[in-house]
């Protein structure tokens, strides 16, 4: 079945080999049966399917009756919902260079600017104000030999790629009592270090790398450590970041996410929120490394006890409503965002990382029906909302049916 309707919202994602080529076609599946409903057609499309000088693309149409993705050739959709990952920096740069080019068209409204790295997030919310007492303290890692300065000053570091994402490439390095017990016994003795047989543990590393696989080391000496962290990190961009105490009382590691949508109005409301439960002994809490989903609030009951519970509810709840707003002003139009918070033992809570293309796997977990639903129909009312925005303020624009680009200034 062809598209239809005058308007159309486009899921532009990542190309991939197979047929339709592109994953994650259950939940592009349910958007296009979502916007057929309202008689708003959706369609999938790849960087790749952009016939540039005929301003149209070829869209996957999801045909309900045979339950098959039909190719079509379609106009540039109104409104592109960007979908896009990226494992390599040559798709990154493809990537960018085709939102470039949409850009440029003015009948194209993108549903939200993806975000940048962790630490521009991090930049912008310590411009706020707000955020201060919620932020970890976290710089650039300019060198190994940052982490080594932050380890002497502090004795743990966790280390985070910049653009990472579910847990991968992170690591806590932390030094043993061993080690600062013999740093006290050279410098007051002046004794030669032990030799590689004897010599005890100086640091410790565990965490996940880059396929998502569980590492635990251990290092003799400051100069086998970088050694090792030099060869891990080559041509990542890291950060380093303040270790938090952020596990339940068994000694799992959990975090909470909360998801934030734009609905049909074009405001912002809190979809949902879970608590992400990680395996016995992981670093991280991500479903991907094994971890588990429960109810936010009854598992935070379970860890702080009612009335404090009552606290870091509300506190949680305003915080979600809050980073929205703030990261706008400084980065323009968002639609959604998955937001990782920390709750620390004492009940502090900490904001861990914020997404601008979140997933949706927790409410399937919980079988939150409601929430899943709300989940997968913001993004088609949020593109719906735009396109009424704009038909009321330029009518004549909005009756172009093949948008063109405009000169690049």
């Amino acid at each position: 079945m062809a598209p239809t309707s005058r308007h159309a919202l486009g899921i532009m994602t990542t190309h991939t080999e197979g047929n339709p080529p592109f994953y994650n076609r259950d939940f592009y599946r349910k958007l296009c049966l979502i916007g057929a409903k309202s008689g708003f057609t959706v369609f999938v499309f790849t960087p790749q399917g952009i016939r540039w000088a005929e301003g149209t693309v070829t869209g996957f149409v999801y045909d309900k009756n045979t339950r098959r993705w039909r190719p079509h050739e379609c106009p540039m959709p109104s409104v592109v919902y960007d979908r896009c990952f990226f494992t390599n920096r040559g798709q990154y740069v493809e990537y960018r260079e085709t939102v470039r080019r949409l850009q440029l068209f003015p009948s194209i409204h993108f549903l939200g600017r993806g975000l940048k790295g962790k630490w521009e997030v991090q930049q912008m919310l310590e411009k706020d104000g707000r955020f201060d007492m919620h932020l970890p303290k976290t710089e650039v890692m300019r060198s190994v030999r940052s982490a080594a300065e932050w380890l002497q000053e502090h004795g743990t570091v966790l280390m985070k790629p910049q653009a990472g994402s579910q847990g991968r490439g992170v690591l806590l390095v932390q030094r043993t009592a061993a080690s600062a017990t013999t740093a006290r016994l050279h410098a007051a003795d002046s004794v030669a270090p032990e030799s590689a047989e004897t010599a005890p543990t100086a640091f410790t590393v565990r965490g996940r790398d880059a396929r998502n696989r569980r590492i635990k080391r251990s290092f003799a000496d400051k100069a086998e450590l970088l050694r090792w962290l030099r060869r891990f990190t080559a041509k990542r961009d890291y950060l380093l970041q303040q270790y938090l105490q952020l596990h339940g009382s068994s000694g799992e590691a959990f975090d909470v996410r909360s998801l934030v949508q734009k609905d049909g109005n074009g405001r912002w409301q809190m979809t949902g929120m879970a608590v992400r439960k990680g395996q016995s002994g992981s670093l991280t809490s991500n479903l991907h490394g094994g971890g588990q989903v429960e109810p936010a609030f009854a598992y935070i009951e379970g860890q702080f006890g009612t009335e404090k519970a009552k606290i870091i509810r509300e506190q949680l709840e305003r915080l979600s409503m809050q980073i929205p707003e703030a990261l706008e002003q400084c980065h323009g139009r968002l639609a959604e965002l998955g937001i990782d918070f920390g709750v620390d033992t004492d009940g502090q809570i900490w904001i861990l990382e914020v997404n601008s293309k979140p997933g949706r796997a927790i409410f399937a977990h919980l079988n939150d029906d409601a929430a899943r639903n709300k989940a997968l129909a913001n993004p088609v009312l949020y593109a719906r909302y735009l396109i009424r925005s704009r038909e009321t303020l330029n009518p004549a624009r909005s009756l172009k049916n093949t948008p063109r680009p405009a000169k690049s200034q």
